[in-house]
């Protein structure tokens, strides 16, 4: 198996340590571009400085970046937000930022591009996470053609969904759920073997595939598992939508909303793979591990 050079946009979030870690298993030479890179001091830990490069750079502005598509071959972009901030909009790290990777990629003819979307993209989506998604993934369609794009449901990991709704669990007497819509959850260790076996696949070239587990869940039975796993009890209860809102409003001023009116406009939408979907985590010979097994595995 050929070694290859990857630059990987996004190597702030969690995902990124775990599918840096396996480039660099596999023998790969990484540059992970982050706009903080001397706050990343987990990644530094995650292989010698011969197997990993970490790099200070803005997707918004190709040239803080253009420099790490010379010589790579492969490029991915983990790039996304969950919530907008002052100093980040949905627009610019979801559609504005994938335009940009798109023009270097072709400009430096780069064998691969691996871009991270959701499942729910939609460029006619209410929420403007799902319609900012879908215009990035417009937008990378129409200049690289060949990318590929994953779209996970939720990601199990040590950081993200399961550490903010094991806090509320925690710390709350109860727990509200506003709707009854269902998740596919999959393990971020997973995602990470999803990466490496395209990675590794020269011929698999423009494709989409929607990555969930294989458990179907609502918020309640999502919950259950994890109050399981952290051996206590809660009452769940249901709420209406409206309570949602004032808790968003309540939790707008956090540095970690509880939950935004972005996010209670897909309330009423299922986030699990499209039915008969062609390409699956399965279709790559990959049994995912239970959304139990991954609670565990990162909660207990």
């Amino acid at each position: 198996m050929k070694k290859k050079t990857v630059t990987l946009f996004g190597g702030s979030g969690f995902l990124a340590k775990y599918i840096v870690s396996q480039l660099i298993k596999e023998g790969h030479k990484v540059n992970a571009i982050c706009r903080n890179p001397h706050l990343n001091t987990e990644l530094r830990l995650l292989g010698p400085i011969e197997s990993l490069d970490i790099f200070k750079g803005n997707i918004l502005q190709q040239s803080s970046i253009e420099r790490y598509f010379e010589g790579v071959d492969v490029v991915i972009n983990l790039v996304g937000i969950l919530f907008e901030t002052r100093a980040q909009n949905f627009f610019e790290a979801h559609a504005q930022g994938i335009k940009n990777i798109a023009e270097l990629s072709k400009k430096y003819d780069i064998q691969q591009l691996i871009h991270f979307s959701s499942i729910g993209s939609n460029i006619n989506g209410e929420a403007k996470y799902q319609k900012t998604k879908g215009e990035g993934e417009n937008y990378l369609k129409s200049i690289f053609p060949t990318a590929n794009i994953l779209r996970p449901s939720i990601v199990f990991g040590p950081k993200g969904f399961l550490p903010i709704q094991s806090n509320i669990l925690k710390n709350l007497p109860f727990a509200a759920i506003f709707s009854n819509n269902k998740f596919q959850p999959i393990d971020v260790r997973d995602v990470a073997s999803v990466v490496l076996k395209i990675l590794n696949n020269d011929h698999i070239q423009g494709e989409t595939y929607e990555l969930g587990g294989p458990d179907v869940l609502n918020l309640k039975e999502i919950y259950i598992l994890i109050l399981k796993a952290l051996n206590i009890k809660r009452l769940i209860i249901p709420m209406p939508v409206n309570f949602a809102k004032l808790i968003a409003i309540a939790s707008k001023p956090l540095p970690t909303p509880i939950i935004t009116f972005d996010q209670i406009k897909m309330l009423n939408q299922d986030n699990v793979v499209t039915k008969n979907f062609k390409n699956t985590i399965q279709s790559l010979g990959i049994t995912p591990i239970s959304a139990a097994g991954s609670i565990n595995y990162h909660l207990g």
